[in-house]
């Protein structure tokens, strides 16, 4: 098996899934087995590198000292929605288009995901149908080491200094919580974190969340007329006044949307927690203000009720940063073309740790790892593209 991918193998059997209950730094202390080995093996090429105490991994590869250091970033972990524990990665060799067993009566076929389509002829690593693969970012990763294992075996190819840094709990939204440029180095940085290899993106969500404590009256329902108020039916009005179709399985592009992601509680107290999300931040504030003003509605329809709606800020819109940093973009593109590539660049229906790496005074947009499907059982990486996207990074390092 090739060097490369059998990092990849090895690194995505290291159970390193955060924990968004956890208020530790990490979230989980197992993400730490994969940090510390990745510490190991920059020493081992001789770099300066170090773990800090918020287990980020930071590492240096000198470089031409008349050239900007150019940073490269993954995260760890691996998301909450599906295990990641004992993941028995599967090689399909030369895919012929078919459907693809996977185990445990699980399947997938280019009818139902289409990017399989492209990958026929190509290698591929899936999952054993009861975890996720954590191609998302292990192949980030794995892609990052292979760059660094190259330039160190071919010290007559001239390159940029490296600026190296591994992240946890990215998946939780708390990856650059701690971050600091300073510490890292680079002048901008790309983070390898995506699907297709022909992406270059840099423009992501602004992002923001709402938390909704809806307070009902508890009454014995046998003397419950004209005295009880039921907090799940006020907050199941609450979420039907949101404007339905700005739910995110009606929204793709750049249209922005509110989406429930979790609710618990009783006849007397509901907590409801959403995320909300647009790429254009005056909008985003249009969203916001409209729960402010669908509780005042709920409360009036419901008397007896209380709302509460507390809202906060978690992201913004890389572009903002990136497009005052032509020349980051135009670093990724000449590598691009100089390997015959035309590079596609679509608004990221998401975020990632390259957001606030730009507002914290590194721009960071995103590059691909030849991986799909992510946070479940049908991910997958191409092999042909993990390669590619080696040789893309190479390219963009180079002097």
């Amino acid at each position: 098996m090739d060097q490369n991918l059998q990092r990849f193998i090895e690194y995505v059997q290291i159970d390193t899934q955060s924990d968004d209950t956890s208020d530790s730094i990490p979230s989980t202390a197992k993400q730490l087995n994969l940090s510390r080995l990745l510490l190991k093996q920059l020493q081992d090429l001789g770099m300066k590198c170090h773990l800090n105490e918020f287990g980020i991994v930071y590492g240096y590869m000198e470089g031409e000292a008349n050239l900007d250091p150019i940073g490269l970033n993954s995260h760890v972990d691996t998301a909450l929605e599906c295990s990641g524990a004992n993941v028995k990665p599967q090689i399909i060799k030369n895919y012929d288009g078919g459907i693809i067993s996977l185990g445990h009566g699980y399947s997938m076929s280019p009818e139902e995901f289409p990017s399989l389509s492209k990958q026929i002829g190509s290698d591929l690593v899936v999952t054993s149908g009861d975890t996720l693969l954590g191609a998302d970012d292990k192949a980030g990763i794995a892609i990052i080491m292979a760059v660094l294992h190259y330039y160190h075996d071919h010290p007559e190819i001239k390159h940029h200094p490296i600026c190296v840094c591994f992240t946890p709990d990215e998946e939780i939204g708390r990856g650059p919580d701690h971050f600091d440029a300073k510490e890292f180095g680079a002048k901008y940085a790309f983070t390898v974190d995506g699907g297709d290899p022909n992406e270059i993106a840099y423009e992501t969500f602004n992002a923001a969340h709402a938390q909704i404590l809806i307070h009902g009256k508890s009454i014995h329902p046998g003397e419950a007329k004209g005295k009880l108020v039921n907090a799940m039916s006020v907050a199941f009005a609450f979420d039907a006044a949101l404007p339905p179709l700005m739910r995110p399985e009606f929204t793709s592009d750049r249209e922005g949307f509110n989406h429930l992601v979790g609710i618990e509680g009783n006849v007397d107290l509901v907590k409801m927690a959403y995320i909300i999300r647009n790429h254009d931040k005056d909008k985003l504030e249009e969203q916001k203000q409209t729960f402010l003003d669908v509780a005042k509605n709920i409360e009036r329809q419901y008397p007896g009720a209380k709302i509460e709606v507390s809202l906060g800020d978690d992201y913004r819109n890389m572009a903002e940063i990136i497009l005052s940093h032509p020349e980051v973009l135009e670093k990724a593109r000449s590598a691009f073309a100089k390997l015959g590539i035309a590079p596609i660049s679509n608004p990221v229906r998401g975020g990632t740790d390259g957001a606030t790496f730009s507002f914290k005074g590194c721009p960071t947009p995103n590059l691909g790892t030849g991986s799909y499907n992510h946070h479940g059982r049908f991910e997958y990486l191409s092999v042909r593209e993990f390669d590619l996207m080696i040789e893309i990074v190479k390219e963009i390092l180079k002097a």
